[in-house]
C-alpha cells in the first residue's frame, strides 16, 4: 500500500462520493487514482476512467508539494459538476493534509521519544563507571555501535601538563591516533574551545594528510564546569561526510560524558589522596620502630597475593570466592591499617628485645651487681686468709662462689634472651637469685634481683610480661576504634572487619573479640595468615634472628593444627607456591631453604 492511499482510506472516501453524488448531475462519475493506481470508482458509469479520458475533469492531490493522486469527475453537466468537484478534492485534500500533518507530528514525537530514550539510556551508561577510561569508552559505543555511525573514533584526555592523550579508541590501531595527534590540524583543534566538521579533510587548511584513511572529521571538546577535559574525534573514510544532526548528538553525548568524566575523575583524585594518606599512615606506624619497618607495607602484599590465588580458584572450598576491584581495595587498604593502633603503643614496648629492656637492657645494671658479689668473694677470701685460713680450702671456697656467681649470671642472660619457654623450674631458680643480697657503697643490702627484674626474667614466652603483652594486644582495639571513626564509602564498608581479625584464631583463643573461624570473612582469615608469615619471616624482630623459610613454614603448620589459623588457606598458601614467590623476593639468602611442603600439606 503506497503512502497517500494510507493517508486516503477507502471506506472514508467512498463515504464522502457518497455524500457527494446526491449533489451532483445524474450522471456524474467519481474516481480516485492515487499513486498512478485507481483506488475507487463510483457513479452511474462502468468504464475505467483516466484522465486521459475526455471530457474528465482532472483534480490534483498533493502531498509533500508533489502530486500523488487525482480526483476524476465526468460529467456531461460542466460547470456544475466542476464545482462539486472541486469542492469533494479539496476536501480530500484537506483530509490528505491533515492526515499526512498529523503522521508527521506523530513520527517527530516518536523520533524525539527514540532520541530520548538513546540519550536517557547513554545518559546510564555513561555515568554507570566512576572509572574515566570507562566513561570514554562508554561515549565512543554511542558511534561505533550505530549502523550510521563513525568509522573511526577516539577520545584524548588532558593529563596534568595540560597536554592530550589518547584513552580510548576503535576503527584503527592507536598508532593511527598517534599520527592524528601529532600534526598540526590536531593542535588546532585541541585549542579550540568549539567542535566542528570537516567534509573534505585533503582541502582543509594545516591538514597534512596525516591520516590517509581519514575522508571526514568531527571533533567535540569535552567540557565540564568552564574546563576542557579533552577531545572527543570521529572520523569517516565513506562519501557522504557528517551532518548538522550527527553534530548535535555528538555535543549533546559529549556534555554529558564530560560531566561523567570530570566526576570520574574527582573520584578517582580522592581516591589517590586516601591511598596516599593510608600509605603515610602505614609509613607512619613502620617508622615507629626500626624493628617493624617495611611490615604494613609487605602484609598487603601477601594478603593480595593470597586473595588473588582463591579468586582464580575454580574448584574446591575457594570456588565460590570472588574479587572486584573494590574487594582488591578493601583488603590493601586493611592489611596496610592493620597496625595502626600501634601509634599509640610504647616505643618501649613494640622494641623490647630482651625481657629486661626498658630505657636500657637492664642486664647490665644485673651483671654490675653480680661483679660487686664476685668483688665480696675475693674480699672475703683476703680475709679469710689473713685470719689464718687454710689457703687450698679458702680458695675451693671462692672457686666454687665465684662459678655459682657466673653459672647463676649466665643463667639469668639466657632467660633474658626470651627465645625459649621458661619453665617452673626456672622460675623458682630465679626467685632464689633473687634472694640473694648484694652491698651496695653506703653499706646497705639489696637484693641481686628486684621484684620487676625478677618478674620480667619469670615470663613464660617471648620478651614480653603479662601487663606488656596486654599492651601490644590492646592495639588491635586501637585498630578498630581508629578506622571505625573513618566514614568509609561502602565499597570500603568491611575494612575495618577484615582489619580487626588479624590476631583472632579459628577456636576462638585469639583476640580482641575471641571470634572463631565462621564469625571471620575469608580476607580477615587471609590478612592473619600474612601477618604471620611476614612476622616470622622479617629480618627484623629484635627479640629474635631471622627465621628460615622451612623453620616459618612448621610454625605456621603447627599453628593450623591447633586451629589458630585457616588451614584451607594455609595449604593453598603452600600449594600455590606464594610463600616462595615472597620469599624470592623479600628474603634474604640465608633464609631460603627447602622445604617440603607435601610433610604439611592436608595433615
Amino acid at each position: 500500500m503506497s503512502k497517500i492511499a494510507r493517508y486516503l482510506k477507502t471506506g472514508w472516501v467512498q463515504r464522502q462520493f457518497d455524500l457527494a453524488l446526491p449533489l451532483l448531475p445524474p450522471d456524474t462519475v467519481l474516481a480516485l487514482w492515487l499513486d498512478g493506481k485507481k483506488s475507487l470508482q463510483t457513479g452511474a458509469a462502468t468504464t475505467d476512467y483516466t484522465a486521459a479520458t475526455a471530457g474528465a475533469l482532472v483534480f490534483p492531490l498533493l502531498l509533500d508539494g508533489t502530486e500523488a493522486g487525482m480526483l476524476l469527475v465526468m460529467s456531461a453537466a460542466g460547470d456544475h459538476a466542476r464545482s462539486g468537484g472541486a469542492f469533494l478534492a479539496h476536501s480530500l485534500q484537506g483530509m490528505l493534509d491533515a492526515e499526512h500533518a498529523r503522521r508527521s507530528v506523530a513520527r517527530e514525537t516518536l523520533e524525539s521519544y527514540r532520541e530520548m530514550a538513546l540519550l536517557q539510556r547513554a545518559t546510564i551508561d555513561l555515568n554507570h563507571s566512576l572509572k574515566p577510561a570507562a566513561v570514554a569508552a562508554a561515549l565512543l559505543r554511542e558511534f561505533d555501535n550505530r549502523k550510521d555511525g563513525a568509522d573511526y573514533g577516539a577520545v584524548f584526555t588532558r593529563n596534568n601538563a595540560g597536554t592530550l592523550e589518547l584513552m580510548q579508541s576503535f576503527g584503527a590501531p592507536t598508532a593511527v591516533f598517534a599520527a592524528l595527534a601529532g600534526g598540526e590540524f590536531f593542535a588546532s583543534i585541541a585549542a579550540s574551545a568549539n567542535g566542528d566538521i570537516v567534509n573534505v579533510l585533503p582541502f582543509a587548511p594545516l591538514w597534512a594528510d596525516e591520516v590517509p584513511e581519514f575522508e571526514s572529521l568531527l571533533w567535540q571538546p569535552l567540557l565540564a564546569h568552564g574546563e576542557n577535559l579533552g577531545l572527543l574525534v570521529l572520523a569517516l573514510h565513506r562519501s557522504g561526510g557528517f551532518t548538522a544532526g550527527d553534530m548535535k548528538r555528538a555535543q549533546i553525548l559529549s556534555s554529558v560524558a564530560a560531566t561523567a568524566l570530570r566526576n570520574a575523575q574527582l573520584y578517582a583524585a580522592e581516591q589517590q589522596m586516601f591511598q596516599s594518606f593510608v600509605r603515610v599512615i602505614a609509613t607512619a606506624i613502620d617508622a615507629k620502630s626500626p624493628y617493624t619497618a617495611g611490615h604494613c607495607r609487605r602484609v598487603p602484599e601477601l594478603a593480595l597475593m593470597l586473595a588473588e590465588t582463591a579468586h582464580r580458584t575454580d574448584s574446591g572450598p575457594f570456588a565460590d570466592f570472588a574479587l572486584d576491584d573494590d574487594e582488591r581495595t578493601a583488603i590493601g587498604i586493611a592489611a596496610m591499617l592493620h597496625d595502626c593502633g600501634k601509634v599509640v603503643t610504647p616505643e618501649w614496648v613494640v622494641d623490647k628485645a630482651t625481657k629486661l629492656d626498658a630505657i636500657v637492657n637492664r642486664i647490665e645494671l644485673i651483671d654490675l651487681r653480680f661483679e660487686l658479689r664476685r668483688r665480696d668473694a675475693a674480699i672475703d677470701l683476703a680475709r679469710e686468709l689473713a685470719a689464718g685460713a687454710a689457703p687450698a680450702a679458702a680458695e675451693e671456697q671462692f672457686r666454687e662462689r665465684r662459678q655459682r656467681l657466673d653459672d647463676d649470671f649466665a643463667f639469668l642472660t639466657k632467660c633474658n634472651i626470651g627465645s625459649e619457654f621458661t619453665s617452673g623450674a626456672d622460675v623458682a631458680r630465679i626467685d632464689a637469685i633473687a634472694s640473694i643480697t648484694w652491698r651496695n657503697a653506703a653499706g646497705a643490702e639489696l637484693p641481686l634481683l628486684t621484684a620487676n627484674e625478677a618478674y620480667n626474667l619469670a615470663a613464660q614466652r617471648g620478651t614480653l610480661n603479662p601487663e606488656e603483652r596486654k599492651i601490644i594486644e590492646d592495639h588491635a582495639v586501637h585498630t578498630i576504634n581508629m578506622l571505625s571513626q573513618i566514614s568509609f564509602p561502602h565499597s570500603l564498608r568491611r575494612v575495618t572487619e577484615y582489619a580487626a581479625g588479624h590476631h583472632e584464631r579459628m577456636d576462638g583463643s585469639g583476640y580482641p573479640h575471641g571470634l572463631k573461624r565462621e564469625q571471620l570473612s575469608l580476607p580477615a582469615r587471609m590478612l592473619a595468615i600474612a601477618d604471620i608469615f611476614e612476622a616470622l619471616t622479617a629480618p627484623d624482630r629484635p627479640y629474635r634472628k631471622p627465621g628460615t623459610l622451612n623453620w616459618a613454614i612448621g610454625v605456621m603448620h603447627r599453628m593450623k593444627l591447633d586451629r589458630h589459623i585457616d588451614g584451607e588457606l594455609f595449604d593453598l598458601f603452600l600449594s600455590s607456591g606464594i610463600y616462595a614467590e615472597y620469599a624470592h623476593k623479600h628474603l634474604a639468602g640465608a633464609q631460603i631453604d627447602e622445604v617440603d611442603i607435601a610433610r604439611y600439606l592436608g595433615s
